[in-house]
């Protein structure tokens, strides 16, 4: 059993949940955020490495949320380098196995496999919360009634964050059971982007229409390196790199991965607009 746990990007989709459970289990956790507020809460900002030393500083564990920027291998091995001996639960994503060793998501992993003792690889599909993000598709389904996405029709096998949550406090919470593993993440059935439109459309009682970009267009506006990024995100989808399913969620939690229906339904009241 580990004791302190650092858990960085505490404030995102899984981090949040992380620190949850692990609150909830009665575990001692550093909740690492650029913005700390309140007792447990430890300032950890990607842009000074001397919050990464103090954050990391005799913890048994640290869940690593990598951060999306060009230089996250060497960020992600600074952070490990400030505590070797710590067990990382890295998240990564669906098929970093199969990229080439100088891919961006392969070097992160290897900033962590060749520096960490211990540590255990997450990598889950797309996440059911990017539907109720407003950073991502939250107005557009609700106010545009659209869903677009590139994928040229592949499935993707969506996974809620609770459930990656769950694997990666279990990995935390018991080191030897998953040190050394590599966890394929993803919920019970791989849909496409108009299965998951026709859904919506279905609990929400109005046509959701569903889109396909190019990519190209998806990833209009943005730098160089982000585009890049998308660029070959958006390939490996059209590809069919995030439609395998599966079994971890149920091997390690014991019970079934959420379905996107069933988090569809929990969350009508996000994509419904006032008196709508």
């Amino acid at each position: 059993m580990t004791h302190t746990i650092l858990v960085t990007g505490a404030r995102g989709k899984t981090g949040r949940e992380v620190v949850t459970r692990l609150r909830r289990a009665g575990l001692p956790v550093r909740a690492g955020s650029s913005r700390p507020a309140g007792t447990d809460q430890v300032r950890f900002d990607w842009d000074d490495p001397a919050t990464w030393r103090e954050a990391a500083a005799g913890v048994d564990a640290v869940y690593l949320m990598r951060p999306d920027l060009p230089a996250a291998p060497d960020l992600v091995a600074g952070v490990v380098e400030a505590n070797p001996d710590a067990h990382v639960v890295l998240l990564s994503e669906q098929g970093a196995e199969t990229l080439a060793p100088d891919h961006w998501t392969r070097r992160v992993e290897d900033a962590v496999v060749t520096r960490a003792a211990s540590w255990t690889l997450l990598r889950p599909s797309w996440f059911h919360q990017i539907l109720t993000d407003p950073r991502f598709h939250l107005a557009a389904v609700r106010d545009d009634r659209v869903l677009s996405l590139s994928s040229g029709g592949a499935p993707l096998a969506w996974v809620d964050a609770r459930g990656i949550a769950e694997v990666a406090v279990a990995a935390l919470r018991a080191p030897d059971d998953h040190r050394g593993r590599a966890y394929t993440i993803t919920g019970p059935e791989a849909l496409t982007v108009e299965a998951v439109a026709k859904e919506l459309s279905a609990r929400l009682g109005h046509e959701i229409r569903a889109e396909d970009p190019v990519p190209q267009e998806a990833a209009d506006g943005l730098d160089p390196w982000t585009a890049g990024i998308l660029d070959d995100l958006y390939r490996r989808v059209r590809e069919g790199g995030f439609a395998e399913l599966s079994p971890t969620v149920k091997l390690i939690t014991g019970r079934e991965p959420t379905s996107l229906g069933a988090f569809i339904d929990a969350h009508l009241d996000a994509w419904r607009t006032p008196g709508g």
